[in-house]
């Protein structure tokens, strides 16, 4: 059995028009009677004699999209031993447009200790999808991409869609190794199920071979993950224009992945706030962390790099020109 996972919780929150910020935390828990205590201690000494420990750090943000939807989306890195598993999750208001899905995020990561980054060998990705419709009921479908087909009814369309995109007509979520330059340490990795387009002069797009399906172009915004307005189930939405008829993820899908280097002790400082959220296909809006208070988010794929930009400039402030 394992042992329950000790949590570290980062949370930001933005919106686009205009930027603001807005901070939510739990109050302090009600005082335990007795028997409270008692089991609270019950459990923490079950903690301690049982082996396999690991760590969890959720990253969360909220925003607009470029559509006026507002979101909330977070990541969760779990790591136990040499394994990584994240969890991306959109549980803002129902989805309805193609902006509003979540199809990508940035990460970087590296032991403080030595500041090596650790080696990612993606392993596997699953999530629910459903086929949502204007005038309808959204439907159950899985994708299965070793035979680059759909299961769309019986009992085969509930079963979880396999998400691991290597190879064109995957339709998946492609991974990506990359370097970061000291203006972007966000990418260091990168998954996604979009082309990105708008961040390919640093590298940091997806191979529209691979993410999108047969034939090209059409199908790219397929296996996003949207938001069911946070309830139970199904959760039934509205797409709207192009989103009509897509097959997308319901609220969260897992990534797993094995890493080179043991990843026990990763905690937020791993990860020092480099993450970034991408919604649509250019991507249409990213969600950034930005030290201290603000975090930021931004519309139209060909702004991406500026606001990618920026947030190193807000960093370290205005570079002063050289002089006496």
């Amino acid at each position: 059995m394992v042992g329950a996972i000790p949590e570290i919780v980062a949370m930001r929150s933005s919106v686009a028009h205009p930027l603001s910020f807005l901070s939510r935390r739990a109050g302090p828990a009600p005082r335990c009677r007795t028997a409270c205590a008692a089991a609270i201690w019950a459990m923490l000494a079950l903690l301690l004699a049982t082996p396999g420990h690991g760590t969890t750090v959720t990253f969360t943000e909220s925003g607009v999209s470029a559509a006026g939807t507002p979101l909330t989306v977070s990541a969760t890195l779990i790591a136990t031993g040499t394994t990584l598993t994240i969890r991306l999750s959109n549980v803002g208001d129902p989805t309805r447009y193609k902006a509003d899905v979540l199809t990508s995020l940035y990460f970087n990561l590296a032991d403080p200790a030595d500041g090596q980054r650790p080696t990612l060998t993606y392993v596997s990705g699953s999530g629910q999808a459903y086929e949502v419709v204007k005038n309808g009921a959204d439907t159950p479908v899985s994708w299965n991409p070793t035979l680059q087909q759909w299961t769309t009814t019986g009992t085969g369309a509930t079963a979880a869609s396999m998400l691991v995109a290597t190879k064109p007509g995957d339709e998946g979520w492609q991974f990506k190794t990359l370097t970061p330059a000291p203006d972007y340490p966000q990418l260091g990795f990168g998954i996604g199920t979009v082309g990105n387009s708008g961040l390919s002069d640093v590298g940091a797009n997806f191979d529209g071979r691979v993410v999108s399906g047969v034939p090209v172009g059409q199908t790219m915004i397929n296996l996003g993950i949207y938001s069911n307005g946070n309830v139970p189930g199904v959760g039934d939405i509205d797409p709207q224009g192009g989103l009509d008829h897509s097959r997308l993820i319901n609220t969260f899908a897992d990534f797993t992945f094995t890493s080179d280097k043991e990843l026990e002790t990763l905690n937020e400082t791993w990860v020092q706030g480099n993450v970034t959220f991408g919604f649509g296909t250019g991507p249409d809006s990213v969600l950034l962390p930005e030290p201290g208070t603000w975090a930021m988010a931004t519309t139209g794929s060909a702004v991406g790099l500026m606001w990618l930009a920026r947030r190193r400039w807000r960093r370290a402030g205005p570079r002063r020109p050289a002089g006496p």
